[in-house]
């Protein structure tokens, strides 16, 4: 049987939550929604319920009972009163004082039985606000009104809270602010039935068998957001875990070269020491072709998984042939020295100087940007221009820039010796860079 190791099996478990979460995300925004609605059926016979006609304001229109319970009613609308109307109320306010706080649901649905005349009913649901609402007076409460037709009466009716609206009467009788002219539903206190517009002489003969409302237990709205903030969290998350990780990693790498160092002092070993004298140029002390390996390996992976920047200077002393041939090869030498010693006590810690053969040098440079490295090889320019390197003697230098762009090493070799070439065509003593083959001003 194959062993996980716990840091792979850790990870393992990571991505099958984060794929987990990811199906649950999807599933959510796709879930029907009658699956996350909620329902409230009113208790239609447990509430009190009154009727009252046209004759409380002077009508003489006629309205009764037919069975209580059942909450059926007839209504007989009789001429002399200008627009005669039964009603059906029930009382929704509790023990505690408070209505029905419907503000949370969208959709209403009613089944009334009607036989009478073919105008239909208007149905209000009547709500309190203190802005508009006189304690004990009734008729100040606002009337949000919607209207049913004959084809909508005698089977079960569904409509949006939206469709209702604040009755045009009530509103010309009572002085509103324009900001509460519109329909409100958080503390609706009466339930009412009554006969349609423009009605005459007839007899009408209603009940009422179902009053349910339903809306969802959480809007789109809040359920994106509510994605968006769990992922959000998530991504946080995973950031703070990662960073403790690589904390935990780092502190046990240095507690493993720890361990190394002292194995090696007890075994008087000298591997490392051997191993940077196999990578450092024995002339100049910087690194060789060998000690620039590993720079060159990590610029690529981290520039190829992480997009971080990675660049490197291509140097060649100019006129060196002339230096050996006019002053030997002690002088061609110390020449390479001092060089070598200019461009390391120049560059940055992060930076790597090697010689690269010959008359050549390089500087690799990690995290660095064609204009970061543009900098460090002006300065290199400016500082090896500057020095006195043998009894007066002056030296100078040409160099190619070049940034990684392609996942190639290859191909940034290429870019920055094509800079070098340049910038020893356009005079030396000057900085090329491959992106442009265009010179920097010399100093």
């Amino acid at each position: 049987m194959t062993n996980i190791p716990p840091k792979r099996l850790l990870i393992s478990r990571l991505e099958l939550l984060l794929g987990l979460l990811a199906l649950a995300s999807v599933a959510a925004l796709f879930v029907p929604a009658d699956w996350l609605t909620r329902d409230y059926n009113l208790p239609i016979t447990a509430l009190k319920a009154d009727i009252y006609s046209d004759q409380a304001i002077g009508g003489q229109s006629d309205v009764e009972w037919t069975n209580q319970e059942a909450r059926a009613w007839q209504c007989t609308l009789k001429p002399g009163f200008a627009d005669p109307f039964c009603s059906f109320l029930i009382h929704l306010v509790d023990k505690k004082g408070n209505g029905l706080d419907l503000s949370k649901y969208t959709n209403m649905a009613v089944h009334i039985k009607y036989t009478g005349p073919p105008k239909g009913l208007r149905i209000y649901l009547r709500n309190r606000n203190p802005n508009y609402y006189v304690l004990g007076n009734l008729n100040t409460t606002k009337y949000n009104t919607v209207e049913l037709t004959n084809a909508e009466l005698n089977k079960t009716t569904r409509f949006k809270l939206a469709d209702f609206g604040v009755a045009d009467w009530w509103l010309a009788s009572h002085s509103v602010p324009v900001e509460f002219s519109q329909p409100e539903f958080n503390d609706v206190v009466l339930f009412e039935i009554q006969t349609g517009t423009s009605l005459k002489d007839g007899t009408y003969n209603i009940e009422l068998t179902e009053v349910s409302w339903s809306g969802p237990i959480v809007s789109q709205e809040v359920l994106y957001r509510a994605i968006v903030i769990l992922w959000v969290a998530v991504v946080f998350s995973l950031l703070i875990y990662r960073q403790v990780r690589l904390n935990i990693q780092l502190k046990q790498k240095a507690q493993q070269q720890e361990e190394l160092i002292n194995i090696n002092k007890l075994l008087n070993l000298q591997t490392q020491k051997f191993e940077e004298l196999a990578k450092t140029d024995m002339l100049t002390g910087v690194a060789n072709r060998l000690g620039v390996r590993e720079y060159l390996f990590e610029g690529l992976n981290n520039w190829r998984n992480n997009q971080s920047p990675f660049s490197l200077i291509l140097i060649d002393i100019d006129h060196f042939k002339q230096f050996n041939d006019t002053h030997g090869h002690d002088v061609g030498d110390k020449v390479l020295k001092s060089a070598a010693e200019i461009f390391r006590n120049s560059v940055r810690n992060t930076d790597l100087v090697a010689r690269w053969g010959g008359e050549e040098f390089i500087v690799i440079c990690p995290n660095t940007d064609t204009h970061q490295a543009t900098t460090v090889a002006e300065n290199l320019r400016a500082r090896l221009a500057s020095a006195e390197i043998f009894n007066g003697l002056k030296v100078t230098a040409s160099f190619g820039v070049a940034s990684m762009n392609t996942p190639s090493l290859e191909h940034l070799f290429k870019q920055a010796d094509e800079a070098l070439y340049s910038a020893k065509e356009a005079g030396r003593n000057r900085v090329v860079v491959s992106s442009t083959l265009a010179n920097l001003p010399s100093l």
